[in-house]
């Protein structure tokens, strides 16, 4: 629209309508139509199939066009109501998590299903998980001694035992793809520290076990006491947390919606399921979506 409020059509450059209601770009979308059609019809006849498949996209390209513009089905020559024409148009709309056509993402079921998948799976994890970590006898308030890198009190770099601190558990992490309990833990003699992050590190709560053992291993071989420890198997995890609640679990972050194409479709784990993902599709009765995939 020009400062005057005049329209101007971008197809034919004629004020007074613009290009959405422009009649001769209507009008050369039906002659396209009719064009492609013709040409279609007559490849076909004369056996060259590809050449005909060619120009019956075209055709059906402008249908649905024209079909959009006007309301009018150029194969039929009909009206056609809203909703009629809308379905028209998602035929060729390409889902971008399944890839399937005729609908969208929002709309998608196949993603719907697998949600359902990951969480069922998820709860199973989180359950074989928690089970696992509470053997260690490890908790929040426990005091462990641990093999590790870096300087003693003295100040003298190398390998040697730390007493750590356990401060947290990292709960909403464990999903059916990432099995393991991950804890924070810090330096025993920093727990009084300003900046305690800085001494501060993350591990899976098995592999805290395995290195609290190697401490008094390696105390054993050199004839030193057994480091001390505080074990308080203090682990209970936040209310929802084994039936996978929505606030506990980070669903979309399975199923991303940003990204590039690829991040977004549909993963293979979900396309061909085996091992657990395979077993809980059976039990929740969803076999028959996945007919020659399990």
């Amino acid at each position: 629209m020009s400062w005057s409020g005049t329209v101007t059509c971008s197809h034919c450059y004629t004020k007074g309508h613009n290009k959405r209601k422009c009649e001769q770009l209507t009008a050369q979308i039906k002659d396209q139509y009719e064009g492609a059609a013709g040409m279609a019809a007559k490849e076909r006849a004369a056996g060259n199939d590809g050449d005909a498949m060619w120009y019956e996209e075209r055709a059906e390209h402008r249908r649905q066009r024209y079909m959009k513009r006007t309301k009018i089905d150029l194969a039929t020559g009909e009206k056609v109501k809203n909703k009629t024409a809308k379905a028209e148009r998602m035929k060729n709309v390409t889902c971008g998590y399944c890839a399937e056509n005729g609908h969208t993402r929002r709309t998608c079921e196949v993603v719907k299903r697998d949600k359902l998948v990951f969480i069922e799976e998820s709860r199973r994890v989180r359950a074989g998980v928690l089970a696992d970590a509470r053997e260690t006898g490890i908790g929040v308030g426990s005091m462990i001694p641990i093999r590790t890198n870096g300087y003693n009190n003295a100040g003298e770099w190398g390998t040697h035992t730390s007493l750590r601190y356990v401060k947290s558990v990292d709960w909403n992490t464990v999903t059916a793809n990432r099995a393991g309990l991950w804890v924070y833990h810090i330096i025993a003699g920093k727990l009084g520290a300003a900046n305690q992050s800085r001494w501060t590190s993350r591990d899976k709560i098995l592999n805290l076990r395995e290195n609290f053992n190697e401490a008094c291993s390696y105390a054993e071989l050199q004839g030193q006491p057994e480091p001390s420890a505080s074990l308080i198997p203090s682990l209970d995890p936040p209310a929802g947390w084994l039936d996978c609640e929505p606030s506990t679990i980070d669903v979309a972050n399975q199923f991303p919606t940003k990204g590039n194409r690829h991040q977004k479709m549909r993963g293979h784990d979900y396309r061909w399921p085996s091992g657990v993902t395979a077993e809980v599709i059976r039990d929740l009765g969803l076999k028959e979506h996945w007919k020659g995939q399990l």
